[in-house]
């Protein structure tokens, strides 16, 4: 596996061995591991559900062959483990309603590359990807890496995706996506012989902040996603859960008022369409019509509002907050998590929303869920802020790289 010229090694043919002995498959597991993140040896045994003495083992092994370089240093964070001299690259995707974002990272640095792209509603889904790709090769190039580097590809995506085929089972008919297609052979031409890792878009930012932000050392992490849409993800133990169909984390769907508003999904009264970025627009434009010609015509138009203490935006956002406070409580009480952590545009106006937020759980959900002396439920804001779709979608795709490679 070493490279007895000196010169630097290829990542992916570190993680694309052709032995499947356990020490060699542990081996990946631990490599792709530190790809994802630079960990101390307890926290590599922690993710990969490995033991410890395997670990050191390997980490040994992989130290000697220049794949990993051990930090020096008093105590267990001081022998962080990062990789060594590997040439590889990891790229996410977020497809949102509106637009896209792209996070480009070499494996062995930290900061990520990123670049966005604002899209119509009206523009197709074909466009979109081509779009992401065009900008993700940009970033590969600014970087100083070829596409032929790229280790794994990861796209977050505005829809539910059965977690067993990758395939659509849930999608807004406004988006006009194929219910049951498979939007990664939008990608398979772009980057050949590179795997191609599709899930929702608030799993994945799920995943980001529970590797890389707020959700950090939590057994169980709930995300909110509050933009246009209102989503959620589910992390436990490191894993995503998605149910049978992917589409656990729908919240922006959970039923709010039996009879309200036709939602875009078909039902009626669904959180979306009492809280939802276009219903808060909706309410500030209305309480302004006839009075002000400089109507928002964005949700974050509204937050940047609010937080100059404008009264009509700031009490929209505010009863949104309770709206969503409500839903998260019966959340809560279903599925109980360590922390909750609050992101999208929504969460920018973390300091306005947040008390409004945590007390609305509070009234609304079970007692022991806040209880102190249970060491009670936090809720926070993100971390990443719009970086968490890109570099969740990042992370995941190197996480499960070896079970999505094309055949």
């Amino acid at each position: 596996m070493t490279d007895r010229t000196g010169a630097p090694l290829d990542a992916r043919a570190l993680l694309r061995g052709t032995s499947d002995t356990a020490k060699d498959i542990n081996r990946r597991k631990i490599i792709r591991s530190v790809m994802i993140s630079p960990r101390t040896q307890v926290g590599i045994a922690k993710d990969t559900r490995l033991s410890p003495a395997t670990v050191s083992t390997a980490v040994a092994e992989l130290q000697q062959e220049g794949v990993f370089r051990v930090e020096t240093g008093e105590g267990e964070r001081g022998k962080r483990v990062h990789l060594g001299d590997v040439r590889g690259v990891a790229v996410g995707i977020e497809v949102d309603h509106s637009r896209v974002t792209i996070g480009v990272r070499r494996l062995d640095a930290v900061a990520l590359e990123y670049e966005t792209a604002d899209f119509g509603p009206d523009q197709p889904v074909a466009l979109r990807f081509r779009e992401a790709a065009r900008l993700a090769k940009d970033l590969v190039a600014r970087i100083g890496m070829s596409n032929d580097l790229i280790v794994s590809v990861g796209v977050g995506i505005p829809a539910a995706v059965d977690p067993r085929t990758a395939r659509l089972t849930q999608v807004s008919s406004s988006l006009g996506w194929d219910v049951g297609g498979d939007l990664r052979l939008f990608l398979y031409d772009e980057f050949p012989d590179t795997p191609v890792i599709v899930d929702n878009e608030a799993n994945l930012a799920a995943y980001g902040e529970y590797v890389y932000g707020a959700g950090r050392n939590h057994e169980t992490m709930l995300y909110v996603k509050a933009s246009t849409g209102i989503g959620a993800g589910l992390v436990v133990r490191g894993l995503i859960f998605r149910g049978r169909h992917g589409i656990a984390g729908e919240i922006g769907h959970l039923t709010m008022e039996a009879e309200g508003r036709v939602c875009r999904c078909g039902n009626r009264g669904c959180l979306e369409t009492v809280a939802g970025g276009a219903r808060i627009l909706e309410q500030v434009r209305q309480a302004y019509s006839g009075y002000r010609l400089d109507l928002p015509t964005t949700l974050d138009r509204v937050v940047e509002r609010a937080k100059s203490g404008d009264p009509v935006c700031r009490r929209v956002l505010e009863d949104a907050a309770r709206t969503i406070g409500l839903a998260l409580a019966t959340v809560c009480t279903l599925w109980d998590p360590e922390t909750v952590v609050v992101g999208g545009e929504l969460g920018g106006a973390a300091d306005l929303l947040l008390d409004v937020l945590r007390e609305s759980m509070r009234r609304h959900t079970v007692p022991g869920v806040f209880r102190v002396e249970n060491e009670p439920t936090t809720v926070v804001a993100s971390e990443l802020g719009a970086g968490a779709g890109a570099r969740g979608a990042l992370a995941f795709g190197l996480e499960v790289e070896a079970s999505a490679r094309k055949k």
